[in-house]
């Protein structure tokens, strides 16, 4: 199955097992559309909200009324008080590597939201460098990678063309929390 129906599985299992409050997707704006029609075609019993466009409602009362929020990283840019002014039931980032910078507006966006789990969807975890790693492990595990500066100075400069402990250190580190989807059955 592809990334959205699991993520839409976890979030239905959440609500099914007494989830108390509101989820929320944070994705490119291409991809809402999607995600409402996968809501509906898959787990019809949540209520879905997607909070994007001119007319969109700003008013934090609308959210409690869904299951499942659906926004774009740059409507979250500029509603950002909206969405960090309350407690989302599970956070989940598609397209994550849209946070890769943690020096952009989006990474601090993120990094605002509370939650009670928080998941990362992509397909491409490393497009530039390892800092790219580390700013969607920030968001979901903050402090378990270290300070930014600290993990450029160890891990910065590594390359993944020739064996390295301190690569297959940070291997072991990661390992656990990531699903991989591979070509073997």
């Amino acid at each position: 199955l592809g990334k959205t129906v699991q993520a839409l599985a976890l979030v239905q299992g959440l609500h099914g097992n007494g989830m108390a409050g509101t989820g929320l997707v944070v994705a490119p704006v291409s991809t809402l559309q999607n995600w409402k029609a996968e809501a509906a075609r898959f787990t019809p019993a949540l209520r879905t909200l997607v909070h994007h466009g001119s007319d969109r409602e700003r008013d934090p009362k609308a959210f409690p009324a869904a299951d499942l929020g659906i926004v774009s990283y740059a409507t979250l840019r500029a509603d950002r008080e909206l969405f960090q002014a309350r407690e989302w039931a599970v956070v989940i980032l598609d397209e994550a590597q849209s946070i890769k910078n943690p020096a952009s507006q989006s990474f601090a966006a993120v990094k605002t939201l509370k939650s009670r789990h928080r998941f990362t969807l992509t397909g491409t975890p490393l497009e530039n460098s390892v800092i790219d790693l580390w700013a969607q492990f920030d968001f979901l595990e903050p402090g378990l990678l270290g300070s930014l500066q600290r993990f450029r100075r160890r891990f910065g400069a590594l390359s993944t063309d020739t064996p390295d402990p301190e690569r297959q250190r940070l291997q072991r580190i990661v390992r656990p929390f990531i699903l991989r989807r591979t070509k073997d059955v």
